[in-house]
């Protein structure tokens, strides 16, 4: 005889709060390795290996666009499968894929394992923990996402000098294979092997989602043409493209322009922790908070930060405040973009309207700093950088400022664990 599942109703257990601090560890752990480490290990394999800094960056883009081509799949398996077996299939592909950097002597092996990377990406890095997390949350789910967004929002600041430290003690390669080895041995615990065995929909909800393929391209065509839909992908995508843009260029571009390098490095020393400033500011409302009313003044910010760098004088009180409202601006848009998606459409759909809207924001985020180099190398000056930047904040404050209010009686479907 098949036991029942039990699951939460929205007023009975108490929220799993274990489940979220796993998957916020857990979250830690994969943003530093699979993508901060990189930062510092970029220097040291160009000395060792002399492949051009564009062919050694070009390994991070083709992670990021297979991370987006990936997405909605990955997205429609979680849906319908729940969580356990992708995030631990995504350790185990990016533990053995960061270790195999350590080995590589052929660029297109580099590649390879950044591509194998990417799917692991796509498998484990906040997209799949916020789903596990509106699964087995219900109407409580806001503060599981903003708890996971904390924690993992010191990823940077943890990681890229540890790694710094790592490469220079022992070498690159050994420590591509030293952090390869924690995502298997610490992550596959974290993301997977002590989740609650229920972290999936209660079975009544699950079999609406026992769709067939024909059944769910159909779904999707209705999806790509709804204005709430697009209006989302719009905002998302225009985010993530102006972000990746401006932290792979604003150092050059900056310093070009004749802006003080010391002064330049405090100012973008100064982002991480005002990301996790304005995360605090939404962990303060408990859960309690518009999506589309916190993302209007988020975009709002990190549009004027970048008018700031093209109308103001690059010295250190402007730089400054350039990185208080674009990194406030960027921690708020972290929670937003997985707390929208719930607040217009429910949480029945969510894994997979999630890996929807993550694929042109990640395809956005790899192409955004080749495309502004050429912007950069074809013009006259830097500041079209900038222009750009702030023309493609603009088209997302629009998306945002054009987004109807959500639907207060949006079916949330109860907690389960």
């Amino acid at each position: 005889m098949r036991k029942n599942t039990p699951h939460l109703t929205k007023s009975c257990e108490a929220p799993p709060w274990r489940l979220v601090w796993q998957l916020a560890w857990g979250q830690l752990l994969v943003w530093g390795v699979l993508y901060y480490a990189f930062t510092a290990l970029a220097a040291p394999i160009h000395a060792d290996t002399g492949w051009s800094r564009s062919l050694i960056n070009g390994g991070l883009s083709v992670g990021l666009l297979t991370w987006g081509i990936l997405a909605l799949p990955v997205g429609m398996w979680i849906q319908r499968r729940g969580v356990k077996g992708v995030m631990t299939l995504g350790c185990l592909i990016g533990g053995i894929s960061f270790s195999a950097l350590g080995y590589v002597t052929d660029p297109w092996h580099f590649y390879l394992a950044w591509a194998c990377m990417g799917a692991a990406m796509a498998a484990l890095l906040y997209e799949p923990a916020f789903a596990a997390v509106t699964m087995a949350f219900g109407s409580l789910y806001k503060r599981g996402i903003v708890l996971i967004t904390l924690v993992a929002g010191f990823a940077s600041t943890a990681f890229i000098p540890f790694t710094y430290l790592l490469a220079d003690h022992y070498g690159w390669r050994n420590a591509c294979k030293g952090l390869g080895a924690a995502v298997v041995a610490i992550g596959i615990p974290l993301h997977c092997l002590n989740l609650p065995q229920s972290v999936s929909r209660p079975r009544e909800d699950s079999d609406k989602l026992q769709k067939t393929i024909g059944h769910a391209i159909r779904t999707f065509k209705t999806d790509f043409t709804n204005r709430t839909f697009l209006l989302l992908a719009l905002w998302f995508t225009a985010h993530t493209a102006a972000f990746s843009g401006l932290i792979f260029l604003i150092v050059p571009t900056m310093t070009s322009m004749g802006a003080d390098p010391a002064s330049l490095l405090v100012a973008m020393a100064l982002i991480g922790p005002m990301q996790v400033l304005g995360r605090l500011l939404v962990a303060s409302r408990s859960g309690k908070f518009s999506s589309i009313e916190v993302g209007r003044w988020a975009m709002i910010a990190m549009t004027l930060s970048v008018l700031i760098l093209i109308a103001l004088p690059p010295s250190f009180a402007w730089l400054l405040c350039f990185a208080v409202l674009f990194g406030t601006g960027n921690g708020l848009m972290t929670i937003l973009k997985g707390t929208a998606i719930a607040e217009y459409f429910g949480t029945l759909r969510y894994a997979e309207l999630n890996g929807a809207l993550a694929t042109p924001s990640m395809i956005s985020k790899a192409a955004a700093p080749f495309l502004l180099s050429a912007i950069w190398e074809n013009s006259a000056t830097p500041t079209y950088v900038f222009v750009t930047l702030f023309f493609v904040l603009l088209i997302g404050l629009g998306a945002v400022l054009n987004l109807p209010n959500p639907d207060p009686e949006i079916d949330v479907v109860p907690s389960t664990h």
